[in-house]
């Protein structure tokens, strides 16, 4: 019997590389995928279960068992590993697909907003920042809505909160002057906006960065005195 059964999980693991090979449809089938795994891991576990029932209780594992078992691992193998880079694949298409279906929604949202439909444009960013709250450009595009309506203080907090989100230095640059642009020009928050230019020069000392920062904090103030 223990030969009939290994015999049955060669002729199995034989079908399912033929199918493989053969039939690029039914391969590529999630039903075949199921029916394949359920019938070879049944002989499988079926002819190493009598396998082991016909040992003789010494409590040792035979050599045969062990050959039976590693014949039957190797010629299932390429329909594993088959199984696994498939389904490797889907979800890495799954993946691309949605980050494909939010780089459509962004562009959506540009879109909409550079036509005046900024409401319909501010729907497709929340629902964006919903599903990745960490969404750099979402927070951008909303931050220029919202600029665009005068919202000011929360386009100063949706450009902080894009900061927040990212390590790239020369991102948290670019995001700080516009905020200090907004602080200083818009609020009149001279101090506020030498305290962002501040934070950017000390987080990046001995920059360009950190140059223009002190160039503007410097600007800032002397305006903001005579101005006084």
């Amino acid at each position: 019997m223990v030969n009939v059964l290994l015999t049955l999980n060669v002729l199995t693991a034989a079908a399912l590389g033929y199918i493989l090979v053969r039939h690029e449809k039914l391969r590529s089938n999630v039903i075949f995928h199921g029916v394949g795994l359920v019938v070879a891991g049944g002989l499988y576990a079926l002819m190493l279960t009598w396998s082991a029932a016909t040992e003789d209780g010494t409590g040792w594992v035979s050599p045969a068992l062990l050959v039976r078992a590693l014949v039957g691992a190797v010629l299932y193998l390429p329909f594993l590993i088959f199984l696994v880079v498939i389904y490797i694949r889907e979800l890495g298409s799954v993946a691309d697909g949605g980050i494909e279906t939010t780089r459509m929604k962004l562009e959506d949202a540009a879109q909409a907003s550079r036509f005046g439909h900024n409401n319909r444009a501010v729907k497709i960013l929340r629902g964006v920042l919903d599903a990745d709250p960490d969404n750099i450009e979402a927070r951008v595009i909303l931050a220029q809505i919202q600029l665009k309506r005068g919202h000011y203080m929360d386009a100063v907090g949706s450009y902080r909160l894009a900061m927040s989100a990212t390590q790239d230095d020369a991102k948290i640059a670019e995001l700080v002057f516009k905020n200090a642009v907004i602080l200083n020009e818009h609020l009149g928050e001279a101090k506020a906006a030498c305290r962002e230019l501040d934070i950017l020069r000390q987080r990046m000392p001995d920059t360009p960065e950190a140059k223009k920062a002190q160039e503007w904090i410097v600007r800032i103030m002397d305006e903001d005195a005579r101005d006084g």
